[in-house]
C-alpha cells in the first residue's frame, strides 16, 4: 500500500514539482492550494505525512499545523515544512519546538525524498 502525503502549497508549480517527485517514487499524493482545502482533504481521508508551506495565503503554516494537531496528532508528528525563506520568528520559533521536518526551497529530488523519509521514519 503506497504513503499517502497531502501537499499543501499556494503554489501551483511547487505542488506539480512536488507531486512528480513523489509519484514517480511510489507515493500517493493529494494536494491544497491552501490550509481550508488541506483540511478539508484531512477531514477527507487519512494521510501517512504532509508537506506544508510555512506561508499560505488563508493562514499560515503554524496556524494551519496548530488544526492539524487537534484532528489528527499522528499526522501532525509527520508534517514536512517548507518555506523559501523563514520570514517570521513565530515561524522559526514554532519549527524548533515543534522539530519536525525543514525543506528549504528550492530543493532538489534527493533533498525532498530524504527529507521525507526523515519525517515518516523519524
Amino acid at each position: 500500500m503506497a504513503i499517502r502525503v497531502l501537499i499543501v502549497d499556494d503554489e501551483p508549480d511547487i505542488v506539480d514539482l512536488l507531486s512528480e517527485i513523489l509519484v514517480s517514487s511510489g507515493f500517493e499524493v493529494t494536494s491544497a492550494l491552501d490550509a481550508q482545502g488541506a483540511l478539508e482533504q484531512i477531514k477527507a481521508q487519512i494521510f501517512d505525512a504532509a508537506i506544508v508551506d510555512f506561508n499560505l495565503p488563508d493562514m499560515n503554516g503554524v496556524m494551519l499545523h496548530r488544526q492539524i494537531r487537534q484532528m489528527d496528532e499522528e499526522l501532525a508528528q509527520k508534517t514536512l515544512f517548507t518555506s523559501g525563506q523563514m520570514q517570521t520568528d513565530q515561524a522559526l520559533d514554532y519549527y524548533m519546538v515543534f522539530g519536525g521536518g525543514f525543506l528549504s526551497k528550492p530543493f532538489e529530488v534527493e533533498q525532498v525524498l530524504s527529507a521525507l523519509d526523515k519525517t515518516i521514519n523519524g
